[in-house]
Parts: C-alpha cells; structure tokens; sequence
C-alpha cells in the first residue's frame, strides 16, 4: 500500500474544528493571496516540500465532505482498492456529481458556458505556451474530469499539473501582459463577479491532462453521486455514456446523438422531474435508486 498524504485546507473562515481530524492540515489562515483562493497553499507545498515518489497527495477544501458526503476513511478505502489493483492508479478521482460538464462535449465548453470567454482565454493561452490541442473537438468524460481539485495523485501528476499552472501563474502575474489581464479579469460565479478567470483555468488543468495524456492512469470513485436535483443524472448519463462511446471508437454517430439528446436535456429533465414527483411508475423507481447512491457513498 503506498502512503497516502491527503491534506484539507484550513482557510480564514474555517476552523480546524470543522476539519476532518482523518486528514492533515494545510494552512492557509493568512490568506496571503485570496485571488489564487486554494491554488496559493497547493503550490507553495508543492514547490517547497519534497515529494515521496510512490505516495498519494491530495488538497482538498474545507467543504470537501459538505459535497461529496465522503470522510476520510472512505476516501483512503477507495485509494487503497485502486492501489492494490493489477493497473494501479495514478490519480484518484472524487469529484461529486459531474451531471453539469457531462452535457457539454468537454470542461472547457462548460467552463465557457458559465464563465463567458473562458474558451478563448484558455486558447490564446495554449497558444502562447505553444501547446497544440483543438478545444471545440476535444472530449472529456466521467472517466477524466475533476472539479474543484478533487483528485489525489501521485508526485508525477502533480508536476505535471503544477508544470501547466505554473506558465499560466507567470503569465497572469505579468503587469502589461494582455493575456495576463484577461486571466485576472472577474468572471461569473454564484451570483456574483469577484473571482477571476484563472481560477476557474486553473481548476480545469487536472481534466486536461488527464484526456490528453494517456500515460496517466485514473480510478473515479462514482462520478453520479448527488445529494440533490437528482432528475438531472439520467440524462447526464446518457449523455456521458455517448461521449465516452464516441471517444473510444470515434463513430460521429454517438457525436451526432450527444448533440441532440443534449439540447433537449431542459425539456428531458422537466419531464423527469415530473415524473418523479408525481410518482409515475417508470421514473420514480430509477430516481429513488439514484439518490440512494448518495446515502451509501460515505460507508
């Protein structure tokens, strides 16, 4: 079993107390740099610690068990399966209900969906780091995409993770530098514009990697548990299970499919959620089973 580092972020406006004692802390109480908001205390630890080479690290926020219903002793459970398994993981992936990026081809078109501009921030940047790769074709799914920085990995993902952000961070610093200024410039989130647009760049570089290079084995720990607005999953199944069958055997047809079930997810979803709330007989039963995905996922 490899050593397993899993550290939760003690932040300003959390008390250790509402840590889980089953983690390490991390502090970033002095908040020195709230515009990198959790980026700031994962790099300082990765630039000055020394890494063991075969351990898992992880970074997590305060709110980690609030969204995904995990504590710790199920997330090391679930790492040390994934270890002891013949092709053992690299990364671990514990990201909650992705049912918001499955409707969408890839994190990117998502992230330009609820942060307007930030596909094209993210490509003027590809471009100056010379990196090739075409966003509006590239696909992502349940088997590869992270939010919130919920994954655990091993110190040669987290270089390569860091390596990426690291250029951005450069870049973003930079007084004068255009593309710094559209990194740094406020973006949509919660009903609000207070957090810039490198965040939410930063926050997609995990998934990047992940699609793009295939050297890197992930194990995702139940990607559909959710707590709540459950009507919502089977249609973002359906429309991950058709990315993933077009990924894999590159048939346009699962493309083709992908595209309209997904523009006809607003009235799909409007039909299930009546559906269960009225109790009907073909869609009550597959939601309650859903839901109780989300009760077992702790134990």
């Amino acid at each position: 079993m490899s050593a397993v580092h899993i550290y939760q972020i003690l932040n300003h406006y959390t008390s250790r107390q509402e840590l889980d004692p089953g983690f390490e802390a991390l502090d970033n109480s002095a908040n020195e740099r709230p515009d990198w908001f959790e980026y700031w205390p994962i790099r300082k630890f990765l630039l000055n610690e020394r890494l063991d080479e075969n351990a898992f690290y992880g970074f997590l926020s305060p709110k980690f068990k609030l969204k995904t219903g995990l504590d710790s002793g199920a997330v090391r459970e679930f790492i040390r399966a994934a270890d002891d398994a013949d092709d053992a993981a690299d990364v671990i992936l514990l990201s909650p209900s992705i049912h918001n990026s499955a409707y969408y081809l890839n994190v990117f078109e998502h992230g330009d969906a609820v942060h307007p501009g930030l596909k094209s921030v993210v490509k003027r940047l590809f471009e100056r780091l010379e990196i090739a790769g075409d966003l509006d074709s590239l696909v992502s799914d349940s088997r590869n995409t992270v939010h919130s920085n919920y994954f655990i990995a091993k110190p040669r993902f987290w270089r390569a993770w860091l390596a990426i952000n690291e250029k951005m961070y450069a870049i973003a610093e930079t007084p004068g530098d255009g593309l710094g200024e559209a990194l740094r410039t406020p973006t949509n989130y919660r009903g609000g514009a207070n957090v810039q647009m490198k965040i939410f760049v930063m926050e997609r570089m995990a998934t990047w990697l992940l699609t793009c290079d295939r050297s890197f084995t992930a194990r995702v720990r139940d990607p559909f548990v959710a707590r709540s607005r459950i009507y919502k999953l089977p249609v973002a199944i359906v429309c991950d299970a058709l990315k993933i069958a077009y990924a894999t055997q590159g048939r346009s047809q699962y493309k083709e499919v992908f595209l309209l079930v997904r523009g006809l997810r607003r009235l799909l979803n409007l039909q299930i959620r009546f559906g269960g709330t009225l109790g009907f007989r073909r869609v009550a039963p597959t939601l309650r089973v859903l839901k109780s995905h989300w009760l077992q996922n702790g134990r």
